[in-house]
């Protein structure tokens, strides 16, 4: 009597198997980094959004103006009354592609009770995918949109 040995796969059925997750993984592999994409804008735009939060308190905890300067890649926070930068923070080495820009006629400034003048903070990836966030008067920060 001959004994069947059923346990396994065969050569062809692995071989299928890899087709097919070979398939999936091409069709899925151009949505993934786009997604990347996306999280490292989500992700430049609430380290600014905190770097501006902690701007906002030095200038509380030490009585004293500070000054949040931006050019596209980069920003500084200063104080006023000695012009000693004392917080700076360069996006390009970390972030890629993206860039950043404040609309407002002067730099941001948060005074030593936290009000600040108001203005918006962009950061753009591409024309069609952009995060911003406002600053009211009150100082208050708003919620990235």
């Amino acid at each position: 009597m001959k004994l069947k040995n059923d346990i396994g796969f065969t050569l062809v059925e692995l071989m299928v198997g890899c087709m097919i997750m070979g398939i999936v993984a091409a069709v899925a592999a151009p949505g993934f980094s786009g997604l990347i994409r996306n999280y490292k804008l989500s992700n430049a735009a609430r380290m600014v959004w905190l770097d501006l939060h902690k701007a906002k308190m030095m200038a509380i905890k030490q009585g004293q103006t500070m000054r949040v300067d931006f050019t596209a890649t980069s920003y500084t926070i200063t104080r006023v009354d000695t012009t000693k930068v004392v917080f700076t923070r360069d996006l390009s080495s970390d972030y890629a592609g993206i860039t950043l820009s404040s609309r407002t006629t002067t730099p941001i400034s948060f005074g030593n009770t936290g009000t600040a003048n108001a203005g918006t903070v962009t950061l753009q990836r591409d024309s069609s995918h952009t995060k911003t966030f406002t600053i009211a008067t009150t100082g208050r920060i708003g919620q990235i949109s």
